[in-house]
């Protein structure tokens, strides 16, 4: 059979990577890195504080969304987010090497199964150094072409899907037709940025992810897990 795509991209937290954890509480490593940057600045925040003050901010406004947590706080924006995302890197990679963020199941087969056959890419909203690590931590950076994840910039939220600005990078980057590419991820937000840059998608429709925002956008195809990879790519 003559495959219809050239390049898959994946997304990587969920889809590729368990960032969840393996504890109880999900992203638990990502609370304790945040509430160590709190710590910096004498606050202390609960978890639900977390979500409602600077999370959901965070995800639905981007930049304004971090100016309003500071400014709530009297924080210095710039040297407040420097500070978290150094803290978040540093917790992440670190729970990757001990083992607390593990592969998703499945996802290390599906990628030698692929690898080979199509130009494999990712393209995740995680910071560069973390998807830098993971990829040489599990030992798939053979496989893979290209990679990107955002830089920890404040104007860099904007470029986070459903923005197709990373996507558009890849086709750039390997002179793909848009046509010949398709993204696998596990959110909506991430089949909406695979709509908005004009190529195919498959949502990994795993009602334990955490799918974060809900965008009304279809994907090409859809799957309960990612072995199921191998009946639509």
């Amino acid at each position: 059979m003559v495959n219809r795509y050239k390049t898959v991209i994946f997304d990587m937290d969920e889809t590729l990577l368990n960032s969840r954890g393996v504890r109880a509480i999900a992203h638990e490593w990502a609370y304790e890195a945040f509430r160590k940057t709190l710590r910096h600045y004498g606050l202390s925040l609960s978890m639900t504080e977390i979500d409602s003050l600077f999370l959901a901010p965070l995800h639905s406004d981007g930049e304004a969304g971090v100016r309003r947590f500071c400014n709530r706080f009297g924080l210095d924006t710039e040297e407040f987010w420097a500070r978290r995302e150094a803290d978040v890197i540093e917790a992440k990679i670190e729970a990757m090497r001990t083992g607390k963020i593990k592969l998703c199941d499945g996802s290390e087969a599906i990628i030698n199964y692929l690898s080979g056959q199509f130009y494999l890419a990712v393209v995740s909203d995680s910071q560069q150094a973390c998807v830098d690590y993971a990829l040489a931590h599990f030992h798939l950076k053979p496989h893979f072409k290209i990679w990107y994840g955002r830089s920890s910039d404040l104007p860099s939220l904007a470029k986070r899907k459903p923005s197709p600005y990373y996507i558009n990078k890849v086709l750039s980057e390997l002179n793909m037709r848009r046509a010949d590419v398709i993204l696998v991820d596990d959110s909506t937000v991430g089949i909406l940025a695979a709509n908005r840059a004009g190529i195919d998608s498959v949502l990994i429709d795993n009602a334990d992810a955490d799918k974060g925002l809900k965008y009304e956008s279809k994907p090409t195809f859809s799957v309960l897990n990612i072995g199921e990879l191998k009946q639509v790519i």
